[in-house]
């Protein structure tokens, strides 16, 4: 299944993007379906957010030199599980910090 010679496409790197992406959703769904636990704070979820955005930013990168120098092509599903992963950690950012605001005018 995961494998250099997958459909001559090297997705050796989409576990680990997976594995970033179930992070970030289950994250999305403590920030909106729960009420917010006391060690989830603004600085957990930033701190979450840009390790995620970054470290999947280097598999990409580095993924694309693998791909150059086995004369392979890319995986554009682990794009596309990249632009996922951004995606929803900036939303994380974003709804916690307005439910911390509606929770703060509401006190």
């Amino acid at each position: 299944m995961y494998s250099i010679e997958a459909f001559s496409t090297f997705t050796l790197m989409r576990p680990v993007f997976i594995t970033f992406l179930v992070l970030a959703v289950i994250l999305l769904i403590a920030v909106v379906l729960f009420k917010i636990p006391k060690w989830i704070t603004a600085f957990t979820i930033s701190i979450v957010s840009i390790i995620s955005i970054v470290v999947c930013a280097q598999l990409l990168f580095l993924e694309g030199i693998i791909v150059d120098e086995l004369n392979l092509s890319g995986d554009p599903a682990s794009l596309y599980m990249f632009f996922a992963i951004t995606l929803l950690s900036i939303l994380n950012l974003l709804i916690y910090s307005f439910r911390l605001e509606k929770r703060r005018g509401s006190a």
